[in-house]
C-alpha cells in the first residue's frame, strides 16, 4: 500500500549511470570519439597521477641515507669526468661559447631530462601493469606520474646551476626565460619516442636494454659534453641528430641569448607533437592486448 512519501524514480537514477558499451569494432573506426575518450580518461586520472607521484617520491627515498642528494650526483659525476679528461690532456675541447665546467653541466642536465624521458614511460607502465590488469584505471596516470618525478627531478637538478652561474661569473642572458621551454620541449620528445616502446617493451625486455645502451651512444652524438665539430663526416652526423638541435638550443636560451638551431628545434617539436598523439592512439588500441598478452 501506498504510504504518501515519494518514491525514487528508478528509471532517472538508471540512467545516471555512465554505460560502458563493448565491442568487437576497431576503435579506430572512430578517431574523434577515440581521442576524445583519451582527454577524458587524462583529465579523471589528474587525482590519481598526484597521489602516485607523491607516494613514489616518498617511497623513493625513504631507506636512502643520502636523500635527495643522489639525484645531483649523476650530472656532477658527468662534468666531474669530462672536466678531468679535459684538463689532463687526454681529450681536449676547446672554442665552447661558455665556461667547459658551465658548458657539461647544463648539457648534463638536458640530456638527463630527454633521457629519463624517453626511459620513463615504459618503467611507468611496467611498474602498474598489476594494477590495471585487474582494474580498470587509465595506464595513463601511471606514466604522468612518472613524468611529474622527472620535472622535480629536473628542477632540482637546476638549482645546481646558481653556485656555478656565481662562481664562474656568468650571468643568464635575457632569453633564460625560454629554458624552462627548451626543457619541456626536450621532454616531449624523449616522450614521443618511450611512447611508442610501451608495445614491444612491455612483452620483450630487449627493447629496454636496447635503448639504454642506444642512448648511451647517442649522447656522444648529440654535443652535450663537447660543441658540435664544423666540418667533417662527424659534424654531418651531429649537426642531423634532432636531439643536438634541442641540446643546445635550450642550453643557448639560457646562456647567450641566440641559437643557430632554433629552426631545427622547432621542426623537431612539431615532428615530436604529432608521434606523441600516434603514439597515443596505438598505445590505446593495443592496450587490451597487452594486458591478454601480460596475463598468460
Amino acid at each position: 500500500m501506498p504510504t504518501g512519501e515519494p518514491q525514487p524514480d528508478v528509471s532517472a537514477v538508471e540512467t545516471d549511470l555512465p554505460v560502458t558499451v563493448y565491442s568487437p569494432e576497431s576503435p579506430l573506426r572512430h578517431p574523434v570519439r577515440l581521442t576524445g575518450e583519451i582527454l577524458s580518461d587524462l583529465w579523471r586520472c589528474r587525482e590519481l597521477t598526484w597521489t602516485l607521484f607523491t607516494r613514489d617520491l616518498k617511497a623513493q627515498y625513504r631507506q636512502s641515507y643520502l636523500g635527495y642528494i643522489w639525484i645531483f650526483v649523476p650530472v656532477i659525476s658527468t662534468t666531474i669526468v669530462w672536466m678531468f679528461l679535459n684538463s689532463s690532456g687526454v681529450i681536449r675541447i676547446e672554442n665552447t661559447s661558455i665556461p667547459y665546467p658551465a658548458y657539461v653541466l647544463l648539457g648534463s642536465v638536458i640530456w638527463g631530462v630527454f633521457n629519463s624521458s624517453v626511459n620513463q614511460p615504459l618503467n611507468s607502465f611496467n611498474a602498474g601493469r598489476q594494477v590495471f590488469m585487474k582494474l580498470k584505471v587509465p595506464p595513463e596516470a601511471f606514466v604522468l606520474s612518472g613524468l611529474g618525478n622527472i620535472a622535480f627531478e629536473t628542477f632540482i637538478r637546476m638549482l645546481v646551476l646558481i653556485p656555478v652561474f656565481v662562481f664562474l661569473k656568468m650571468t643568464p642572458a635575457t632569453t633564460a626565460w625560454l629554458f624552462p621551454i627548451g626543457i619541456a620541449c626536450v621532454a616531449l620528445i624523449g616522450l614521443s619516442i618511450g611512447f611508442l616502446m610501451i608495445p614491444l617493451g612491455s612483452l620483450y625486455s630487449d627493447v629496454g636494454r636496447l635503448a639504454g645502451t642506444g642512448l648511451t651512444f647517442l649522447m656522444y652524438l648529440s654535443a652535450v659534453v663537447y660543441p658540435p665539430p664544423v666540418d667533417g663526416w662527424a659534424a654531418k652526423i651531429i649537426n642531423w641528430n634532432p636531439v643536438t638541435a634541442m641540446v643546445m638550443t635550450t642550453r643557448d636560451w639560457l646562456t647567450l641569448g641566440h641559437s643557430s638551431y632554433l629552426s631545427a628545434m622547432l621542426v623537431t617539436t612539431g615532428i615530436a607533437l604529432i608521434v606523441l598523439f600516434f603514439g597515443l592512439i596505438i598505445f590505446r588500441v593495443v592496450m587490451p592486448h597487452l594486458i591478454e598478452r601480460m596475463g598468460m
